[in-house]
């Protein structure tokens, strides 16, 4: 059975910066940097040893209202959008080791451009937003249709961050990221991956608040149309469930302030060979807690090099 590799890697699905006096939100202002809703397709194949991959995220994000604690509506005249761009490089290497077994590397950079309405006000900001660091990746395929992977990850931030601001390109602070993907083919025409994540934030020393770690779990049930296989059809989407408190040193936030949302939505692949495709994807957010709530459109390609 052939498996035709894209991995869709990065796109931050928001980016706000709102702390008023009065207020405080989510994961520092609901934004994550892991990107929610990422790996939809083949999460867990990476190139083959010797080989390098190219990929491009192109994403634009819009969101009409900012949930509380509740899942009401919580910050008046709320309007976000933000376009963003990523391109990621990832190299397998050529090393031998027991049967099934890889080890990769990668990096990814972004930007983008962020309009942020609230309480009457607006204000934009286009920048780079952040580089994300895999040292390592460890693959095992122990058959065709089986593939396992995992990688420890850092967010650094990219630009200066400007609490005073709504809008911010760069994320307020750095983080760890531990991945676990599984891609699976149960029949040459069907595929299921999930690609759980645990995200541990570190302290903004500009904000001086520390966003609570996130469990985020993302999901593809796929069909490979037997009439022209290299055309995937999909069901997409995430599960994200923060697990600790945010913290901060300014304000009182009530009841840990932790997002927590669920996305759906269709999901288009087509693969140009077995190393390159094109991957069109929408998602809606629905059951939001603390954090915007809004739809993301996603155009990926994936390119050897």
């Amino acid at each position: 059975m052939k498996s035709y590799v894209i991995r869709a890697a990065l796109v931050s699905s928001i980016g706000s910066a709102l702390l008023a006096p009065e207020t405080s939100y989510s994961s520092e202002n609901g934004d994550t940097v892991w990107p929610l809703g990422v790996q939809t397709v083949l999460p867990a194949i990476l190139p083959q040893p010797g080989q390098t991959s190219l990929y491009s995220y192109t994403a634009f994000y819009k969101a009409n209202s900012y949930r509380d604690n509740h899942g009401d509506s919580a910050i008046p005249d709320f309007k976000l959008e933000n376009f963003i761009q990523a391109v990621r490089v990832v190299h397998t290497w050529d090393v031998k080791l027991d049967s099934g077994i890889t080890l990769s590397s990668g990096v990814i950079g972004s930007a983008n451009k962020i309009k942020v309405e609230a309480f009457g006000n607006s204000d934009t900001d286009t920048g780079f937003r952040q580089l994300y660091l895999t040292p390592l990746y460890v693959g095992y395929s122990p058959s065709e249709n089986l593939h396992l992977l995992t990688g420890f990850s850092a967010f650094v931030p990219l630009g200066s961050y400007d609490g005073s601001k709504l809008a911010n390109s760069p994320t307020p602070n750095a983080s760890y990221t531990q991945e676990f993907d599984l891609t699976w083919f149960p029949s040459p025409n069907w595929e299921v991956s999930i690609a759980p994540t645990f995200t541990v934030n570190a302290k903004s020393d500009d904000t001086d608040y520390r966003s609570g770690n996130i469990f985020n779990i993302d999901y593809l049930l796929g069909y490979r149309l037997e009439s022209n296989p290299k055309v995937q059809l999909g069901l997409v989407g995430y599960y994200t469930h923060q697990v600790t408190d945010d913290r901060s040193d300014l304000v009182e936030l009530e009841d840990g302030n932790r997002l927590r949302k669920f996305a759906v939505g269709p999901q288009v692949f087509y693969a140009f060979d077995q190393t390159s495709g094109v991957v069109l994807k929408w998602m809606h957010e629905t059951s939001v807690k603390n954090g915007p709530k809004g739809d993301s459109l996603w155009l990926e390609f994936a390119f050897p090099l």
